[in-house]
């Protein structure tokens, strides 16, 4: 049994899952090892966020791994009723992301000679939770979305190497991050509206690279990183009005963990590192 290793990995749970029918035995944490997921960084401009991590979810991403050993990440979108047809016609593993109580989480169908639709769910192995759910075709429809992302592993002998520029530009898109952040910070904003961004503009960098940058041995960064983080917690912890959050996060100190931070990038990435 595949189970999460880190904060966010469903979905390369999910991808550890799904590559075991290829004989390819790996856990989240060494996929994430594997392809130096804790040094990648993006910024979605269109909808002004910023991701890391595990927050770095589809085919650009898990090609990046995959591809290293001859596989794709085929997606492909769907309405709600035509995904339903695609998956009952299926006899490949699908990863899927379902929309739980707790909020969307990528799961993988598993074909089986029934009307009912059991999937595999990722979660931490001390979790007391059921390993597969199994729906039936009306509750499956009930946790979907409208439009419909499904993803499948399958091999392409072609591939000859993964495309390396997300590792080029990641510290590109950290310099413009961490402007960002700072530009934030530096006016007042109610607590509400920190919340707002709290997932968008702050978790890229205060929470989800730090498990990997664990995994890593980056002791230096992590600490960095770690009380960056509680001094974000402080500042939310504030009962004024409004919340100038430079008042608690220290420019200085941002700048010197993200500088620390594009130099493990550049050492541990192609092109100077090979993966």
């Amino acid at each position: 049994m595949k189970y999460m290793n880190f904060n966010r990995s469903c979905s390369y749970t999910c991808l550890a899952y799904m590559i075991e029918d290829y004989g390819l035995e790996y856990t989240d944490k060494d996929i994430a090892l594997e392809m130096k997921l804790a040094y990648l960084f993006f910024i979605d401009s269109k909808n002004d966020e910023y991701f890391s991590g595990a927050m770095l979810q589809g085919k650009k991403w898990f090609d990046l791994f995959l591809n290293r050993h001859s596989y794709e990440f085929i997606e492909n979108k769907y309405n709600k009723s035509d995904a339903v047809c695609f998956i009952k016609k299926t006899m490949r593993k699908l990863m899927i992301g379902i929309n739980l109580n707790t909020g969307k989480h990528a799961m993988v169908y598993c074909p089986a000679d029934t009307n009912l639709y059991r999937f595999f769910n990722p979660h931490y192995e001390k979790d007391k939770v059921a390993d597969f759910f199994v729906y039936s075709e009306e509750e499956l429809l009930r946790l979907l979305d409208e439009e419909v992302l499904i993803g499948y592993v399958s091999y392409n002998s072609n591939i000859k190497s993964a495309e390396l520029d997300a590792y080029c530009h990641s510290g590109n898109f950290l310099d413009k991050y961490v402007v960002d952040i700072i530009g934030f910070c530096s006016d007042e904003h109610t607590r509400d509206e920190i919340l707002e961004v709290k997932e968008s503009l702050f978790a890229g960098l205060m929470l989800s690279p730090i498990p990997l940058l664990e995994f890593e041995k980056e002791e230096e960064i992590v600490k960095c990183l770690k009380k960056l983080q509680l001094d974000f917690v402080s500042a939310l912890k504030q009962t004024s009005s409004k919340i100038k959050l430079a008042n608690y996060i220290n420019p200085l100190e941002l700048n010197s963990c993200v500088r620390k931070l594009k130099d493990s990038i550049k050492n541990n990435t192609p092109p100077h590192a090979p993966l």
